[in-house]
């Protein structure tokens, strides 16, 4: 694919962010330089500000995605209100035993901690608060730790999973290993197969950390 510039980028950034019914477009712009996108505004919801940044990381061109958007939320949730309601909604995670994952809520904001066996169930503890009324941020802090499979294979067993998942043929990625902490290098050709690298990396059986260097192919 021949070189995009920042116009065109700049403009399918805003087609997406207007054409997906998720996200309320109306007050937020974008800008490109140089293949950066950075977007500004005002949404109601945190997970509209989430879903804007995974639209403009899948345009093709796009080396890197700057999101500055305020969550308003109309009418506000108390921090004890929504406090309640975020402790209550983890413990109806099916994946996650009770009280396995603790929340602070401050302005809306809130951090999770904990420790959990696997990178699914700590997107699921993520995904049960980021659609929930009253967030207005989120920080994802729960601890995987997960020693059944030896660390001796966690390199092997990713490698495969990417080379069953992608065409590899463009891509050049070095995966390392490091009591449990997996580090990717290398270049691939956009940042779509850079989400779906590092993606898979944290799905991977016995990971407890990944550290993602990937740069993106000129």
């Amino acid at each position: 694919m021949p070189m995009r510039t920042d116009g065109e980028i700049q403009q399918d950034v805003m087609d997406e962010l207007t054409w997906d019914a998720a996200v309320d477009a109306r007050h937020l712009g974008a800008t490109v330089v140089a293949g950066m996108v950075r977007i500004t505004g005002q949404v109601s919801a945190y997970a509209q500000k989430r879903e804007a940044e995974r639209l403009a990381e899948m345009i093709p061109g796009v080396r890197a995605v700057i999101v500055h958007i305020d969550v308003v939320t109309v009418p506000a949730v108390g921090d004890a209100e929504l406090g309640a309601a975020v402790h209550n909604a983890l413990n109806w995670v099916a994946s996650l035993s009770k009280d396995a994952v603790a929340a602070r809520v401050e302005g809306g904001w809130v951090t999770l901690s904990g420790v959990v066996n696997s990178a699914f169930q700590r997107h699921m503890a993520e995904d049960a608060i980021c659609n929930m009324k009253g967030v207005t941020g989120l920080d994802n802090a729960i601890i995987i730790r997960n020693r059944q499979m030896p660390v001796r294979d966690i390199k092997a067993s990713l490698e495969a999973a990417l080379t069953r998942r992608y065409d590899t043929a463009n891509q050049d990625v070095l995966v390392t290993v490091d009591d449990r902490v997996v580090t990717l290098s290398g270049t691939v050709a956009d940042w779509w197969h850079r989400h779906r690298t590092r993606q898979a990396a944290w799905k991977t059986a016995g990971v407890e950390d990944v550290r993602d260097h990937i740069r993106i192919a000129d």
